[in-house]
């Protein structure tokens, strides 16, 4: 959820980044875009993300990683970097 704007910040500068962040999400093929959503945006751990899509932990995190890195290239250089949670 983007944060309420303080002073001096454009009020639509953090839906915009969202927006820009889902339209790049959208691009990836669905198995990566599939790891980074239930990996990322719905927070579950690398073992449960691997039993959803039906394969090893260590595809998860290479799915993850790639995805991150796509997205790091789609973005803008004003968008918010990127940075996976850590833990598992």
């Amino acid at each position: 959820m983007p944060e309420p704007a303080g002073p001096g910040r454009d009020v639509y500068a953090a839906y915009e980044q969202h927006d820009e962040l889902w339209r790049a999400v959208l691009t990836l093929p669905p198995r990566m875009r599939a790891a980074l959503v239930l990996r990322y945006f719905e927070d579950l751990p690398e073992a449960e993300v691997a039993g959803i899509l039906g394969c090893s932990v260590g595809s998860v995190k290479s799915q993850t990683s790639r995805g991150l890195d796509r997205l790091r290239g789609a973005l803008s250089p004003t968008s918010p970097t990127i940075q996976p949670r850590s833990g598992s």
